[in-house]
């Protein structure tokens, strides 16, 4: 990130001498002070003085903060004079005290004083260092905006200095003037943006990275409407979306050298540490087109293949590929003491704990395989098959030895699938009479007497019921055999063998117990074939029916809460609870082995207090943790405490009421 500060960087004192060698920031400070103390003061009227670009303030005083210094010229006169520089039309341009300059002209306005009266004093010095006096002298008065020394040192940039020269003048390193002249080539309207603070210097840095200045202003536009203040990071990953870093194994496998001949250039991110340097992805994939092309070709030539040809991915075995080529390479045949060192490496491999080592072993064992293969490929066979070359991500790969299917091959394959499908014996599924007629019409027809069949059964509960309660139970009770079509796109699913794994309880718990008994009864109740149809349930008394509904609806509960960005979940189980006035007790309480026995020594003294124990929570913190998880099952259960976090909040009236007061009601033990 460049910095902004506008004094001089310090160099390190030398070692052999006693006196520190004086900066460039410190010879840039010594030759304008010499120019200003030799220039004369001349007292200037306020009509002859002018506003001028070539003052780097970008950034105006605020109304208020000149009328202050109007009432201090008022009072006591201008106490340092301005400096100026003589511009064409014979006026002088203030490139150093503007807010002074303003003020004056409140005064003039207001009558105090005339404008044609020479009072205003004023150094005037050469048009080549306006730009160095302005940042100098509004850097010492009020820090610039970083929008105004960005200004400053483009000005600097276009009256012809160079880097080394900009940097000896001001005093700061060649790498902030770099950095300062890469900001200033931004678009203008973002330099106005960073003006009026509405974007941030770090997302200008990233900005830096788009090549023109319509790419700039695009990819902010973007950004601000998809996150109104988009992370820097964001926009560094949208404005290098098409470029490719130099580091990447597709631009080094191309080579610096050849991308910059095809007249390639690269956009340097001095604003990173790592310095990173980018290059044009697509000139980049083009350049690789043809290099891999040409490496085909050799390939091709030096091995004696019939053809080759070159693509991005390798050939694989999907649909597309297989209907032009096949992969005809024969098999490798290995010489009986080829067999013996594969044997040898494949037993280090065995014996071998290093990943590093087994890949070595793996690699020279698919070396001595791939010799054999291409030692079977005769000339003949290389004449008549090709070579493929692809990119994988990292380096070119090689696919040898692979046939162009003819059309005269693919018509006999064709012609002997079509045989084998003759000899099998084929079943035909019933005429459905919907078929005779459009596909678009039986839809839209389809449509038409579903809403009807919606708006029949939104007036009829007990058959709605009865639907629901059919449609959840097929999903938790055993089906026979047979099957139907479901009209009622519902569905519950139970997810208690994953709850029994992960509550400590498990399959012996008393809640899971009680639901498995609670579906046996049911079980039994149900009819034959009752799932091929739900009409059965008409006949059922509307209390039997809701209590099988409401059997199915609990399967579906979901309570569990994860933790993430250490943040648990509020529990989604407080409202219901309060509904079913709940109480955890009748089904669970904490143990030694599966609670207490998980918490650390302060936490289980935090439950005795909580629980109105407090006398013996501090008998219990100076037990080992085991024997305080023993005593703690014993204890607590005796008075029926329960984890705060696992009851439900109470009521806000009752809380009202309730004289009681926890300190932190959040155990993140969980």
């Amino acid at each position: 990130m460049v910095t902004t500060h506008s004094t001089a960087n310090k160099t390190a004192k030398a070692t052999r001498s006693k006196k520190a060698a004086p900066d460039a920031a410190q010879t840039a400070s010594q030759t304008l002070l010499q120019l200003l103390i030799a220039t004369p003061v001349q007292l200037m009227p306020y009509s002859r003085l002018s506003r001028t670009d070539l003052n780097v303030r970008r950034i105006p005083h605020t109304d208020k903060e000149v009328e202050e210094l109007a009432d201090s010229i008022e009072a006591v006169g201008i106490l340092q004079n301005l400096i100026g520089v003589e511009l064409p039309d014979g006026s002088v341009g203030v490139v150093g005290g503007e807010g002074r300059r303003r003020a004056t002209g409140i005064l003039v306005k207001k009558g105090i004083t005339d404008a044609d009266t020479p009072f205003v004093p004023v150094k005037v010095i050469p048009l080549e260092l306006a730009v160095v006096a302005s940042m100098t002298e509004n850097g010492q008065r009020k820090n610039m905006h970083p929008a105004e020394q960005i200004v400053g040192f483009r000005t600097l940039e276009q009256e012809g200095k160079t880097v080394s020269q900009i940097s000896a003048l001001l005093g700061y390193a060649p790498r902030h003037v770099q950095r300062c002249l890469k900001l200033a080539n931004l678009a203008p309207s973002l330099l106005d943006t960073l003006a009026r603070d509405e974007i941030s210097l770090e997302q200008c840095e990233a900005l830096t990275l788009a090549d023109t200045h319509e790419r700039q202003e695009q990819v902010w536009k973007e950004a601000v409407e998809q996150w109104r203040d988009p992370a820097v990071q964001t926009l560094r990953k949208m404005v290098t979306n098409d470029k490719m870093a130099v580091s990447h194994p597709m631009f080094e496998f191309v080579g610096e050298e050849a991308y910059i001949a095809a007249g390639g250039t690269l956009t340097a991110d001095l604003f990173s540490d790592r310095d990173s340097t980018f290059a044009d992805a697509a000139q980049v994939k083009s350049l690789l087109s043809g290099k891999l092309t040409v490496l085909a070709a050799r390939i091709q030539q030096e091995q004696g293949w019939g053809w080759s040809e070159f693509r991005m991915s390798e050939l694989g075995d999907n649909v597309t590929d297989r209907e032009q080529y096949r992969f005809a390479m024969p098999d490798a045949v290995l010489t009986e003491e080829e067999k013996q060192r594969v044997s040898e490496l494949e037993e280090k491999m065995e014996a071998t704990d290093s990943h590093d080592d087994e890949y070595a072993l793996q690699q020279e064992i698919d070396d001595i395989v791939c010799e054999a293969t291409y030692r079977e490929a005769t000339p003949e066979f290389r004449a008549a098959h090709g070579v493929w070359v692809s990119w994988d991500g990292g380096n070119f790969k090689v696919q040898a030895g692979i046939h162009k299917v003819t059309d005269e091959e693919r018509q006999e394959e064709e012609k002997a699938l079509q045989e084998r499908r003759d000899n099998v014996m084929t079943y035909t599924t019933p005429d459905i009479p919907a078929d005779a007629y459009p596909a678009t019409l039986v839809k839209a027809m389809s449509a038409e007497r579903t809403l009807a069949v919606q708006v029949e059964l939104a007036g009829r509960p007990d058959v709605s019921v009865a639907l629901l309660t059919w449609t959840l139970c097929l999903g938790l009770f055993d089906r026979r055999h047979g099957q139907r079509s479901e009209p009622l796109k519902a569905s519950v699913s139970s997810n208690q063998y994953h709850l029994a794994s992960l509550a400590p309880s498990g399959e012996e718990g008393k809640a899971l117990m009680a639901l498995r008994t609670q579906k046996a009864t049911f079980q039994a109740t149900l009819p034959e074939h009752w799932h091929l149809g739900f009409t059965w349930l008409l006949s059922w008394s509307a209390e039997e029916v809701n209590t099988l509904l409401g059997f199915c609806a609990a399967h579906g509960i979901d309570g569990i809460q994860e933790r993430l960005y250490n943040r648990t979940d509020k529990s989604a189980l407080d409202g219901l609870e309060a509904a079913l006035d709940f109480d955890l007790r009748k089904w669970w309480q904490p143990d030694a082995e599966s609670y207490f026995g998980k918490l650390k020594i302060a936490q289980i003294g935090k439950a005795y207090e909580q629980a109105g124990l407090t006398d013996k929570a501090g008998e219990v913190v100076k037990l080992k943790r085991r024997d305080a998880a023993k005593a703690a099952e014993q204890d607590l259960n005796a008075v029926g405490w329960l984890p705060d976090w696992m009851v439900r909040p109470a009521p806000a009236a009752q809380a009202e009421e309730s004289t009681e007061t926890v300190a932190d009601t959040t155990d993140h033990a969980a």
